[in-house]
């Protein structure tokens, strides 16, 4: 599976988790083993991961986290936070911690209610993207940070690299 779309399902599974989470009572944390990665699916202010590399908002509170690590180095780690702050402050705050802490800013995007910043360091990808509830005076600050192992390309993609065209699998446009 490629990065992105591991990432994308990695999301998808951590938001019905966090549905799920919220009927546990007391457990605040899930931890399973699938495809070759541990997943850990965390609730409430202490659901930073351990070693998260992106600078947390003074302030905020944290309502949840999504981890998954396998044995080739590859990791991604999901953080949700509010904060009672205005979007723009928060942002100004990411894209100068980020800076100061040796990331390159890739790329900001903005409209009048949503803020991303891509950046990289090293052989980290991280994303901060910012939405401003208007409704309820909050901004919600969803980071995400993911390594790829050296080896980023999984059997299908090798598989699609080697496809050679026979009478059974015909080539396609």
């Amino acid at each position: 599976m490629n990065n992105r779309l591991r990432i994308a399902s990695l999301l998808v599974l951590g938001a019905v988790s966090a549905v799920s989470l919220s009927s546990c009572g007391n457990q605040k944390e899930v931890s399973f083993k699938s495809g070759g990665m541990t997943h850990t699916f965390a609730e409430g202010q202490d659901a930073i991961p351990k070693d998260f590399a992106l600078p947390i908002y003074p302030g905020a509170t944290t309502s949840g986290s999504v981890s998954a690590g396998g044995e080739d180095q590859e990791h991604s780690q999901f953080l949700m936070l509010s904060s009672n702050d205005p979007m723009d402050k928060i942002s100004e705050f990411y894209q100068s911690q980020l800076k100061d802490k040796g990331w390159e800013i890739d790329k900001v995007d903005t409209s009048p209610k949503l803020v991303s910043i891509d950046a990289h360091k090293d052989k980290l990808q991280a994303n901060a993207e910012l939405v401003e509830d208007s409704d309820s005076d909050k901004t919600t600050i969803s980071l995400q940070v993911s390594q790829q192992s050296d080896n980023p390309k999984d059997d299908s993609e090798a598989a699609a690299e080697n496809f050679k065209p026979d009478k059974v699998t015909p080539p396609t446009d």
